[in-house]
């Protein structure tokens, strides 16, 4: 018999799933190999911080940290591609679970509350779904992302892309800004003409960008 589209979505996802496991597993070895096992505990310190607030990683310009912007938004991202890739791979175990379940109901209903607030996420789709987690919005974040996802009817597939790429998106642009104010700290602190203009051109940017974003969001 042929297989369904829905058949075929769950074996991508299969194999999507496997090799981001996979990927990481083979990431956690050699950074093992290469630092000693002691490095490990600095290793679940700095995904505990990126995983609570992605602010963390402007923590990689201080000195006596091992990891940089970079590393701890690659962490971060992985983590993200992780917690989706659970979501739709359990959504029914988490469920049944005591705290699991209420935190997933908790989330479902934060979902639903922003598909209600922006109905343009079901015309825009996966790029709707993309802004949406690259954005720091409350109602944004993976675990949002993946399930409004689904709740607008995208495969488990394009739903981990759409995910992925909007948590690659944001990482990138957080470390982006944390390397630039790590080579310019020193200007900015004792110039502070630089440093409200910085701080003024960051935040109209942001706004503009959030403004049209909106705009098409809150459209049906």
């Amino acid at each position: 018999m042929e297989a369904t589209p829905l058949d075929r979505d769950i074996v991508r996802f299969r194999w999507t799933a496997l090799s981001v496991v996979v990927g990481s597993l083979v990431a956690i070895v050699g950074y093992v190999a290469l630092h000693g096992w002691s490095a490990f505990g600095e290793l679940a310190v700095a995904a505990t911080a990126v995983f609570l607030s992605k602010l963390a990683i402007f923590g990689g310009n201080l000195q006596d940290l091992r990891f940089n912007p970079w590393e701890l938004g690659l962490i971060a991202w992985v983590i993200d591609l992780w917690v989706s890739c659970a979501l739709l791979a359990g959504l029914a175990s988490f469920e049944r679970l005591p705290l699991a379940g209420k935190a997933l109901a908790d989330a479902n209903l934060r979902a639903g509350k922003t598909l209600r607030e922006y109905p343009g996420l079901r015309r825009l789709a996966f790029w709707g779904i993309t802004v949406l987690v690259f954005l720091p919005i409350p109602g944004s974040g993976a675990v949002t992302g993946t399930l409004v996802a689904r709740m607008v009817g995208l495969s488990r597939v394009a739903s981990f892309s759409a995910v992925a790429a909007g948590a690659g998106l944001a990482v990138l642009t957080y470390a982006a800004v944390a390397r630039f104010l790590g080579n310019q700290w020193e200007r900015l602190l004792t110039d502070p003409l630089v440093l409200g203009a910085s701080v003024c051109v960051l935040v109209a940017f942001v706004w503009f960008a959030w403004l049209r974003v909106r705009r098409e969001l809150l459209r049906s």
